[in-house]
């Protein structure tokens, strides 16, 4: 039996974890990032809606994330 995998517990501990950091802090740091890189004039169009939508690609991501954990038979 492998116990170093993680277990269902540990990974449901980080992204609650993830998604507190993520709406106190990350959030509007990634925000406003997106906003400063789109005022500056420097982007394409397609470059601007990814900075304008990067917090919603980053839960899309963390959603497709443990969804390949549960196919992974989530650490067993």
């Amino acid at each position: 039996m492998n116990n170093k995998a993680q277990s269902v517990i540990t990974i449901g501990f980080w992204v609650i974890v993830f998604i507190i950091g993520f709406a106190m802090f990350f959030g509007k740091w990634i925000n406003q990032i997106g906003d400063d890189a789109i005022n500056s004039g420097q982007v394409t169009g397609f470059e601007a809606f990814v900075y304008g939508n990067l917090n919603v690609f980053i839960i899309i991501a963390l959603i497709i994330f443990i969804l390949a954990y549960l196919y992974m038979g989530a650490g067993s």
